[in-house]
């Protein structure tokens, strides 16, 4: 069978990303317990019915912004963040009625890759928090979703006919 002739075809595995070595930096900071970032951009999907006809069809609609970030849960910074905004909120603290945005930079800088991928992502907001333990686990690891306003790439690559393509945000 021939081999995909496209511009990733037969690339070295050193040239193919692995995701273990990545950092995450907050508002400027670089967040060490946060083991994985991951973020979807969707467009909601509307249906259109054609009249006289026996069909749909579909139109895009408004996008939402959701991620997950998951951390080594070391101590109780990211519940105390969500709890104190709900306690100013019941005790009617008018400056905690917008939940503080904060922003998310990722950066994989494998081995072997070419260049560094850095995305950021603006006005991020999350509105929950958990907690637990059970005597099963190891090193407690915890999810937060959140959501965010914006994403674009700081730095980002793509393999083309005649070679990388850099684009810078």
């Amino acid at each position: 069978m021939p081999a995909y002739p496209g511009p990733t075809a037969n690339l070295k595995g050193t040239q193919r990303r692995s995701g273990r070595a990545g950092t995450v930096w907050i508002n400027g900071n670089m967040h060490g317990e946060v083991v994985s970032v991951e973020w979807g951009v969707e467009a909601e999907q509307i249906a259109v019915s054609i009249p006289g006809t026996w069909q749909d069809e579909m139109k895009p609609g408004a996008e939402s912004r959701r991620g997950t970030f998951r951390y080594h849960d070391v101590d109780d910074r990211w519940r105390l963040f969500v709890w104190r905004f709900f306690e100013a909120r019941r005790a009617g603290d008018r400056s905690a009625a917008a939940f503080p945005e904060f922003d998310i930079i990722t950066k994989i800088d494998d081995i072997g890759a070419p260049a560094p991928s850095i995305w950021v992502l603006e006005g991020c907001q999350f509105f929950s928090y958990d907690g637990g333990h059970s005597q099963d686990d190891g090193i407690l690891q915890r999810d937060v979703q959140f959501a965010y306003r914006r994403d674009r790439p700081l730095e980002a690559f793509e393999y083309g006919p005649n070679g990388l393509i850099y684009t810078r945000g």
